[in-house]
């Protein structure tokens, strides 16, 4: 049944030595400002690029396009804040949310 459609043609190639094709731009409205519950103290806030769910009483649970407020910095981990929860996850489920003056 499969065999009779051509394979798909390959992705186009990325030049990733250009910045602009390595930046990934957000259309995240909710993360240009600071809401009621975040932290006054945060290093910088962060866009989540992957559902992660806690394994451990002192972790964080969040959902794609969750924005964090990080409050450290760890190895591997960030702890941040997240609706009015503080906890640790790890680095690798988030990016930073870049912005551009105007």
């Amino acid at each position: 049944m499969f065999d009779d459609f051509p394979p798909p043609p390959p992705p186009t190639p990325v030049d990733y030595e250009d910045e602009e094709a390595a930046v990934v731009q957000y259309n995240v409205s909710y993360a240009d400002k600071d809401i009621a519950w975040s932290s006054n103290n945060y290093i910088e806030n962060i866009i989540a690029v992957y559902d992660y769910t806690k394994d451990k009483g002192d972790e964080l649970s969040f959902m794609e396009d969750a924005v964090i407020y990080v409050i450290k910095n760890g190895d591997g981990l960030y702890e941040g804040v997240f609706n009015q929860v503080t906890g640790l996850f790890p680095r690798s489920y988030v990016e930073s949310i870049i912005r551009y003056a105007d």
